[in-house]
């Protein structure tokens, strides 16, 4: 009778050892406003420029953060001024993790010049105009095979606005819930 219970009392402290392997799923919202004109560009017409915004995700000791769903919208129009016809800027949106820029998976073979990005696992983009002046993209994203953060625990938020020929400040302001968890460090 003295067996079972040992081994009862073994497992028991084995199990209570191993950590639960996902916790969460959790969300939280976030909404950021950027106002950019950019620099000149001298590789393509008009100016350009972003900005990074880092979010950090407070995993507890042993585990990661993986985002799952990314849902929202991103929004632009001339901060001051009217864009004027003929003129344009491009804005976008997206979201990455720290790892370097570029890909060791994809290559463009007719464009040598051009790169996929590993790092990246959202990404909108939309067109500031005199007939389009306040463009609205509305977003759903499954993201859980490209969201997995790295130790660091950082999401990089990074809007840019480039080809604009408007002269302007572009304000934009992605608005946008993160669907996350916390998964065990292998």
């Amino acid at each position: 009778m003295k067996t079972p219970v040992v081994f009862f009392l073994a497992s028991f402290a084995l199990a209570a050892q191993t950590p639960t392997p996902i916790l969460g799923p959790y969300s939280a919202t976030s909404n950021f406003s950027i106002d950019l004109a950019g620099a000149v560009d001298a590789a393509a017409w008009g100016s350009a420029g972003s900005i990074q915004i880092p979010i950090r995700f407070n995993a507890p000791a042993g585990y990661h953060t993986r985002i799952l769903r990314i849902y929202g919208d991103f929004v632009a129009w001339a901060k001051t001024g009217v864009i004027a016809p003929g003129t344009s800027a491009e804005v976008g949106w997206g979201l990455k993790t720290t790892a370097p820029d570029g890909s060791a998976r994809v290559t463009y073979p007719t464009a040598p010049g051009s790169s996929a990005y590993d790092n990246s696992f959202a990404w909108i983009q939309n067109v500031v105009t005199s007939q389009n002046s306040s463009p609205r993209a509305t977003f759903d994203f499954v993201v859980s095979a490209g969201g997995l953060l790295g130790a660091d625990g950082l999401m990089i938020c990074q809007p840019f606005v480039a080809l604009n020929t408007s002269g302007l400040t572009i304000h934009m302001e992605p608005t946008f819930t993160i669907v996350y968890q916390f998964e065990v460090t292998q």
